[in-house]
């Protein structure tokens, strides 16, 4: 059976990984392999180098829009939008009865740019006032049903991951 991590989480940790880099004082590098080991742990191999690579990409669009100290309420709305609601927004149930939303999935990821595409779609629409930001105080780490995904993101990067 397969199971490769749920396209939502991958948004969340490759747009929290360009959130730490901006907000710590990790290299990407390291931080990119702490999140490739978390999702590793759970699904099928998450090599770094893929969550690296969204993270810059999301960062140069950021930095493309002069989103400057607007950057981290950006991707902040953005793991917020994902981890609350599905892509057709309808509100996301992370457990079910009978499945639960981190189950892994029978898909591989998509390829880099398709997730750096869904990203400049959710600034244009925030832009747009068609989505609104994250509440202020919000973050994924005092969210209850996050369980393993709020402990990761926790999780300092240590200077041994970017080794």
């Amino acid at each position: 059976m397969s199971n490769f991590c749920p396209l939502w989480i991958a948004s969340i940790v490759t747009a929290h990984s360009a959130m730490d880099y901006l907000t710590g004082s990790s290299p990407l590098d390291a931080i990119t392999k702490k999140y490739a080991r978390g999702l590793s742990s759970e699904y099928n191999e998450v090599h770094p180098g893929y969550i690296s690579s969204i993270a810059e990409d999301k960062l140069r669009t950021l930095s493309e829009i002069e989103a400057a100290e607007n950057a981290t309420l950006i991707l902040n709305a953005y793991i917020f939008r994902r981890f609350k609601y599905h892509r057709d927004n309808k509100p996301r149930k992370i457990t079910g009865m009978f499945k639960s939303e981190f189950s892994g999935a029978k898909t591989p990821l998509p390829e880099e740019k398709e997730m750096v595409k869904m990203f400049k779609a959710f600034i244009f629409s925030i832009r747009s006032n068609v989505y609104n930001y994250a509440p202020t105080s919000w973050s994924i780490m005092e969210e209850p049903e996050a369980s393993w995904l709020g402990e990761l993101v926790a999780e300092p990067a240590s200077i041994f991951d970017g080794l």
